[in-house]
């Protein structure tokens, strides 16, 4: 039997018998671990607070060979992020993140970067109220980790060069008119090549510039700001690269998009 003591951040949780629950958490040691955190639904046990969504706790924990939970030892609270499940908005933004996590296969040597890019994240839904660009730039680290980051450089299908040559630091498209984000084929389709498909979203060339800026690093220091049309067009696209990757739809984006695209 392995036993591990390292932080955790509650991704879900689960009733489980009269008193307990079921955690699955992610760690910077073991990637994703589900386990029984017995009283966890009693106000008496103190451990009530542990079970919250979204909260950092310290673990100690034991494996044991063939089995589905891991029993969990010890349990301490460190930070709880009450911002995030006060504010509806946030709460929706961090269940969408959640959601996408829940969803990945993360491989044990990895688990530290997935851990360290959630910290941030839940970290800045917690301090900052602009939850569009946050939930964006995780989707695009995530994408980095998972090794799936969309071609922007040439047109996925024609092979053209997508970008001004002379365009300085910040790049710009070569064309006006709108492009297309392909999820079948991991790319960019340029204007000639774009196509009426499900597995299309158009993104017209602010939108692609933006993404291709602050995806290679060009836009240093987060200095160009996104704008509503940008953050609007980027979600539907990055949904629907997900969900083909995925191979399902991920139930929290409905209403995390019915909450933010409403006005």
């Amino acid at each position: 039997m392995k036993v591990i003591e390292t932080d955790g951040i509650v991704l879900k949780t689960m009733d489980f018998k009269e008193n307990d629950s079921i955690l699955t958490f992610l760690t910077p040691e073991a990637g994703k671990i589900a386990g029984v955190l017995h009283g966890g639904k009693s106000t008496r046990s103190g451990n009530s607070a542990k079970t919250e969504l979204f909260v950092t706790n310290h673990l100690e924990f034991s494996i044991k060979t063939g089995a589905e939970l891991v029993r969990i030892r010890k349990c301490e609270l460190l930070v709880s992020h009450a911002q995030i499940r006060q504010n509806y908005s946030k709460f929706l933004h961090a269940c969408y993140l959640s959601e996408l996590l829940l969803f990945c296969e993360i491989p044990v040597v990895e688990s530290e970067d997935y851990f360290n890019l959630l910290k941030r994240t839940i970290s800045q839904l917690s301090e900052f109220d602009n939850c569009a660009e946050i939930k964006l730039n995780f989707e695009m680290q995530l994408l980095k980790l998972l090794g799936i980051s969309p071609s922007l450089i040439s047109c996925t299908v024609c092979e053209n060069f997508l970008w001004k040559r002379n365009s300085g630091e910040l790049m710009s498209t070569k064309y006006s008119i709108p492009y297309q984000l392909d999820a079948i084929q991991g790319g960019i389709r340029c204007p000639d090549c774009c196509i009426n498909s499900t597995y299309t979203v158009a993104l017209h060339p602010g939108s692609l510039s933006f993404l291709h800026n602050r995806h290679s690093g060009r836009d240093n220091g987060f200095k160009i700001k996104p704008t509503q049309n940008n953050l609007k067009e980027l979600d539907q696209a990055l949904n629907l690269y997900f969900s083909h990757f995925f191979g399902r739809n991920l139930k929290s984006y409905s209403l995390l998009k019915e909450n933010s695209w409403e006005n």
